[in-house]
């Protein structure tokens, strides 16, 4: 927010202009100016066109300072986009040629590697899309929240990162259990159910991403 009331300051001590004479050429008051550049309140995307027009910069400008800037605030989400790509392509790359020829030979003689890739590695690749979503998003919707909307997201992302954790040991464990020990058969049956195994995969990730991206995103776009 305060973002575009620095940029307007700037801009107008830049042309040699006052506030009373700012606010004559827009047809508001001073103190309409004086709040705009505080922070106070916010101009609207008509007013915003005016003053670019006025002070002849681009709107852009106005909102995310010079044009350098507005690269470097991309570039965030560009790098975000790319790491998070990575995961999923290196978690598509390792299913097909790894987990499945693996799935299909010896029916699951040895379940423990199996186990460690469907509860940790696939996890992670949702997570990462979770994060993907939100960072191409963010091209073209502000994802930026403030700080205490920020702090309820990390938190949240936090304690679902941990629960994921604490499933994937629990279910590892119950899943290769039996082949171990032939008496935990009726304790896997009843913990290990196709439900509990889809939502630690898919659903619990993908959110946990999302929360950790709006946590960690702070806003600055926004005036």
């Amino acid at each position: 927010m305060n973002d575009v009331a620095k940029n307007i300051r700037k801009i107008r001590d830049a042309s040699g202009m006052t506030q009373e004479e700012l606010a004559e050429k827009m047809f508001v008051t001073r103190q309409t100016i004086s709040n705009w550049e505080n922070g106070k309140s916010q101009p609207d995307v008509e007013t915003l066109s005016k003053l670019s027009e006025l002070f002849s910069v681009e709107v852009t400008e106005l909102i995310y300072g010079k044009k350098g800037s507005y690269v470097n605030f991309q570039k965030k989400y560009i790098i975000t986009a790319i790491i998070s790509f990575c995961v999923v392509l290196l978690w598509i790359i390792l299913d097909q040629a790894w987990r499945r020829p693996l799935s299909e030979q010896l029916q699951f003689i040895n379940p423990f590697p199996l186990s460690i890739f469907n509860y940790t590695v696939k996890p992670l690749a949702f997570m990462a899309m979770g994060v993907l979503f939100l960072s191409v998003l963010s091209f073209g919707v502000d994802t930026g929240l403030e700080r205490r909307v920020r702090i309820t997201m990390l938190i949240i992302g936090v304690i679902l990162v941990i629960f994921l954790l604490w499933l994937a040991i629990e279910l590892t464990l119950v899943f290769c259990a039996p082949q171990v020990f032939p008496e935990f058969i009726l304790f896997a049956r009843i913990h290990l159910s196709e439900f509990l195994r889809n939502l630690s995969a898919y659903a619990v990730p993908f959110i946990a991403g999302c929360a950790l991206f709006l946590g960690f995103n702070r806003r600055e776009r926004r005036q």
